[in-house]
């Protein structure tokens, strides 16, 4: 016998023989609670404990499991207390009584063992209950006994493919359901998603492990908001069939929908249901089928967000991911062991990770073998690639997206008509055809300001049209940024939207819609012009414009958080002179964000677009932002190249500045290989061009360059002088960046004169304006300049300090050049630190070898070879 009594015919062992036979019947897992709490019963457990242990459950979790239910993990309720509640209505070892549990206390009982709370009384108990327990327990008999809310099956939708995956959102619904039946959560639920995301899977796994384990039964009615060939259904009648569900006799029903709902809520009012309305239209089909009964848990999913529906709680449901969608695929499709992972997931990634699409090209894969999947993976490669570069608004026989979405179909059913009727469903023609537009947006991303120049209405209206594509389901929130609400546009979404586009829109009018969001684009790149050095000839004649409001600045932020729609726009974009303009500018704010890669593809673009319209001025101003990201990247052959370009057409136009931008860009270059003697040539002819335009900034330009010069193999007063003349210009004009670069060179000079002091300072300051202006190429010369200072004055272990700071700058932001120098510089250090450091110094030098050799510059390489052979770095190899 046990402590308290009882027999210990229900030991760990009786439970599992119990367990056994059970499980032998057939009964899955999640099955077995009830009938073995039944069986631990009949051989003499009280209930509560029977019900614990067939849920597996020891006192203490028990207890903490109580408390979680209840809302509070620190609640009091204990293992002790727990087995007191077991052993009511038997009194202690000392003649007290023993804590009774209450009905509500029963009722968090029944939640965490999956029971109903009468389920957890033995006449025992009932011997002992106060009159007002007892009438909630026949009330509770009576309602489990006597409901029959659906015949099995009835109404619940077959399982068409395996629910898998879907973890963060099976542990969400777990939460809720839990904190509903502990009275702490909303009784309203809406899933929200586009068409074939899952949401119906989603609500049958509810149903199907929290219908009947946690509540007294469920009732699944399809709604019919998007179905093919079928009208949704009204309230009226959905209200009709839900109290035929329940037991209402049909003669009793009323005609009135208001009297239905009524006595739908009566006859509710004390149920503890799980109630689904799957494939909801709107807030108005179901607002009526609401039960308002504290004990129903009621679901409902939608395309749209529903947000009529006051106190619901709502859950997006997005697309899978991509290893829930590729073990989806592989199952479906029957793939063996070793299959082409990489086609697998081109494929998931045009079928937007949506279940349906994945379960209807499954469905062909399967059908037709392996070899299907490698020709639905080249297929769609190519068809994608002409989505997103055919210009917009080409002529064509067909829409470019409608093979495509044709793919995802099998047997009379497709994703096409599934998003087919969403857009049937828009009454309004203006929203439609906002809808449309989005299959021409060049961008993941959209907001109100760049849908409205595409629609040509206001912001205001942009932001009301926005506001219904979103509710209406297709659009999903994103991250919001300092610009206002972005939406996100789902792939198959574009898709859809722009076969809708292509066959409703003329290309003329596809063509304007993109034409105008360029022209939008490039209002705001004009107010950041080009950085320098991106900047022309003009740019910097007089002091700089102030910005006391900070216009300036919010469309440089502006550029930057809008890079992939204004990529994506010039790359469709006609081959017009705004669409040229927009490339260039854009390609010299992302070089100084250090985009090189799409900054070289804008100015080629912009190069093709101003040679194919003629226009000599806007090649030349393209070629030398071209030749100046090949030389800021150090690929100084191509630069070259590029000014020598530009410098032709601004000869044979007689275009003094651009002549003096291209002489500058081919000085830079020159002098960075070595070619001292034509670097300082270029100069002194941008030098005699700027002081007859008087053109203040190729002044300065000029002057610093020669100081350059000077200081590398010159007299070292007539550099200081070229750089003090330098520096009073860019204070005079304004100009931070020659300003920046100026100091740099006195920093050396200064240097060179034995002032460490001075040159410490001089050098910091030119770091900071390095880090101001977001300049990297400053900012990694001028810690190398001070790593030069702590070495000068002895202190190796500050100056590798520095140069490890320069060489990771120069590495992150893309500077073989710098990242050369800096590598020379700490083989300087390893090789003045002992015998036993030479190997490590000649691993540096062989570094900084190979890229100075990459760049051309052969002054730099054939004096590291030079430090190689004396530090005699062959015997280390």
């Amino acid at each position: 016998m046990s402590q308290n009594g009882e027999t210990d015919d229900y030991g760990a062992e009786t439970r599992k023989r119990l367990r056994r036979i059970l499980l032998g019947t057939g009964l899955a897992e999640h099955e077995l609670v009830e009938p073995l709490a039944v069986e631990l019963q009949r051989h003499g457990c009280r209930p509560r404990k029977a019900w614990r242990l067939a849920n597996g459950f020891t006192l203490d979790v028990a207890a903490g499991e109580y408390n979680r239910a209840n809302g509070d993990e620190r609640a009091a309720m204990t293992s002790a207390r727990i087995s007191e509640f077991e052993s009511w209505p038997r009194t202690r070892g000392n003649g007290r009584d023993r804590p009774r549990p209450t009905v509500d206390t029963l009722k968090v009982l029944a939640t965490i063992y999956r029971a109903s709370w009468d389920q957890l009384l033995d006449s025992a108990d009932l011997t002992k209950m106060p009159a007002r327990d007892l009438a909630a327990y026949r009330a509770a008999v009576a309602r489990r006994c006597t409901a029959s809310p659906v015949v099995e099956g009835r109404g619940l939708p077959w399982e068409i493919a395996p629910f898998i995956g879907r973890h963060d959102q099976r542990v969400e619904l777990h939460r809720r359901v839990s904190e509903h039946l502990s009275g702490h959560r909303p009784a309203v639920h809406v899933v929200s998603g586009l068409a074939g995301v899952g949401k119906t899977a989603l609500a049958r796994y509810l149903v199907g492990e929290y219908g009947t384990s946690r509540y007294d039964g469920f009732i699944w009615e399809d709604l019919r908001g998007h179905s093919d060939g079928r009208t949704p259904r009204t309230p009226a009648g959905v209200l009709e069939q839900l109290l035929l569900r329940i037991g209402v006799p049909p003669e009793t029903i009323e005609n009135d929908a208001g009297r239905r709902a009524d006595r739908w809520r009566t006859e509710m009012r004390d149920r503890r249901m799980l109630i689904v309305f799957d494939n909801a239209l709107d807030s108005k089909q179901v607002r009526e089928l609401l039960p308002h009964a504290p004990g129903c848990f009621v679901l409902i999913t939608s395309r749209h967000k529903l947000t009529g529906l006051a106190g619901a709680a709502p859950m997006q449901l997005d697309a899978m991911t991509t290893a829930e969608a590729e073990e989806l695929l592989v199952k479906l499709s029957h793939l063996p062991p070793g299959y082409d992972v990489g086609a697998v997931r081109r494929i998931l990634e045009t079928a937007g990770r949506l279940p349906l699409a994945i379960r209807l090209v499954a469905g062909q894969i399967a059908h037709y073998g392996p070899d299907m999947l490698a020709a639905a993976d080249r297929d769609f490669q190519q068809l994608i690639d002409r989505v997103q570069h055919a210009p917009i608004g080409t002529p064509s026989e067909e829409s470019l997206a409608a093979p495509i979405l044709d793919f995802f179909s099998a047997e009379g059913e497709s994703l096409g008509a599934a998003f087919e009727l969403s857009y049937q469903r828009l009454s309004e023609p203006e929203l439609r055809r906002a809808v449309r537009l989005l299959g021409l947006f060049p961008g993941s991303e959209i907001t109100a300001e760049t849908l409205a120049p595409m629609a040509a209405v206001t912001p205001l209206a942009a932001n009301a049209l926005i506001r219904r594509i979103f509710e209406v389901g297709l659009l999903d929130p994103a991250v919001n940024g300092p610009f206002g609400q972005r939406y996100r546009i789902h792939d198959v979404t574009r898709l859809f939207a722009r076969k809708q586009a292509d066959q409703e829109d003329l290309p003329s009018e596809r063509a304007a819609a993109i034409a105008r969001l360029v022209r939008f684009c490039l209002t705001i790149a004009r107010r950041v012009g080009a950085p320098r050095p991106f900047d022309l000839a003009g740019s910097f004649p007089n002091m700089p414009v102030p910005d006391p409001s900070g216009t300036t600045e919010r469309a440089r932020e502006w550029l930057t958080q809008e890079r992939e729609v204004l990529l994506g726009c010039i790359r469709v974009a006609g081959s017009g002179p705004d669409t040229g303009e927009l490339a260039r500018l854009l390609a010299s704010h992302l070089s100084e964000l250090g985009h090189w890669s799409d900054a070289r593809w804008l100015f080629v673009r912009g190069l093709d677009i101003a040679r194919g319209i003629g226009d000599a001025t806007a090649e030349c101003d393209v070629l030398y932002g071209l030749g100046t990201v090949h030389r800021l990247a150090c690929d100084y052959e191509t630069a070259s190249k590029c000014f020598e370009e530009a410098h032709g057409i601004a000869t044979r136009t007689d275009d003094q500045l651009r002549m003096a931008s291209a002489l500058w860009g081919y000085a830079e270059v020159t002098r960075h290989i070595g070619d001292y003697g034509s670097a300082r040539d270029a100069y002194v002819d941008v030098l005699g061009i700027a002081r007859k335009l008087q053109n203040l900034k190729f002044e300065g330009d000029s002057l610093r360059g020669l100081g350059h010069i000077e200081r590398m193999g010159g007299d070292p007063a007539t550099a200081r002088h070229y750089y003090e003349a330098a520096l009073d210009i860019a204070e005079q004009i304004g100009d931070r960046y020659s300003l920046g670069w100026s100091l740099w060179g006195l920093a050396n000079i200064t240097r060179m004169s034995g002032d460490f002091t001075a040159a410490r300072a001089q050098f910091e300051e030119s770091r900071a304006m390095g880090t101001e202006l977001g300049d990297p190429l400053l900012q990694v010369d001028a810690l190398r300049g001070l790593g030069h200072i702590a070495r000068d004055l002895g202190d190796l272990d500050a100056a590798q300090g520095d140069y490890s700071d320069s060489l990771d700058v120069a590495r992150r932001n893309g500077d073989p050049h710098g990242e050369a120098d800096a590598w020379r510089a700490l083989a300087g250090i390893a090789a003045t630190s002992g015998r036993r450091h030479r190997p490590r110094a000649c691993e540096f030098l062989r570094k900084s070898l190979v890229l100075y050799e990459s760049m051309g510059v052969k002054g730099l390489a054939e004096q590291v070879r030079i430090e190689m052979e004396r530090l005699d770095c062959d015997s280390w190899e």
